[in-house]
């Protein structure tokens, strides 16, 4: 199968949660080079099309986005604290988390109501940080990682891990940097192949990520339906005013042509 791409472009997600801004600046260097790194993917027909970029917090992929996956995402991220999430991607964890869990408890194999969403055909780059300082400094990447894997994703690249902690040659600073140099060939393999998945099958991720998000944060259905009603009750008073806008000015005309 191979992706239908609409208007000749594929889309390049950049994804972060960041405590003290590392991991975002990073995460905005990677943003900021993919047009010139990464200028053009393969498309069904042989033809190249334009790739596009955007940047978000992890938790706004979920919740803003609804887990609306491309065929590949660029995951920056660090831990906090004694290996938490940080800013940014705290609900994304507790997804990962669950994930996991499920997976240990082999619940989805035979209950359609626990199936855990399947990422097949997505790639993944994964940049993390630290300070091993913490023996659980690499945790919240770790887990993010291990529950990419148990969904079926596939990551590019080899892990990036950035410690705070590392002097000389692994400075974070440098670690950063060296990833980021490094990492684009393997980016650029992903966005040349073939594709595995087409539209359809990135949409079905998204459904079956948005239905898992619902299941364990039940509050986020409220609101995604308050915010759709607020959306539409907008909309209508538009209509009405350009409705309105659109008498006006017949009625204008008319009166004009009758003097």
């Amino acid at each position: 199968m191979t992706t239908t791409f609409a208007n000749d472009t594929e889309e390049i997600l950049v994804l972060y949660g960041s405590q003290t801004g590392n991991s975002e600046s990073a995460a905005e260097q990677i943003h900021a080079a993919i047009p010139t790194k990464l200028p053009t993917t393969s498309s069904k027909d042989g033809k190249c099309c334009t790739t596009t970029a955007r940047l978000m917090h992890l938790d706004d992929f979920l919740e803003l986005e609804c887990g609306k996956w491309t065929r590949l995402i660029i995951i920056v991220c660090s831990s906090y604290g004694v290996g938490q999430a940080p800013l940014g991607a705290r609900k994304f964890r507790e997804f990962c988390d669950e994930i996991l869990k499920r997976h240990r408890d082999g619940e989805g194999e035979n209950d359609d109501t626990k199936v855990i969403p399947s990422l097949r055909g997505v790639n993944f780059a994964l940049l993390g940080l630290g300070d091993s300082h913490y023996s659980t400094y690499f945790k919240n990447p770790t887990t993010i990682h291990e529950a990419l894997l148990v969904m079926g994703a596939k990551r590019a690249g080899e892990i990036g891990k950035a410690d705070a902690g590392g002097t000389g040659h692994m400075e974070q600073s440098k670690v950063i940097e060296r990833w980021i140099d490094n990492i684009w060939a393997e980016l650029d393999n992903v966005v040349m192949s073939k594709p595995s998945v087409n539209t359809t099958d990135l949409d079905q991720a998204r459904k079956e990520t948005w239905d898992f998000c619902l299941e364990i944060f039940p509050d986020w259905k409220k609101q995604h339906s308050s915010a759709a009603k607020e959306v539409k009750k907008k909309n209508y008073y538009l209509a009405i005013n350009i409705m309105v806008g659109i008498l006006l000015a017949l009625i204008a005309r008319y009166t004009a042509m009758r003097l």
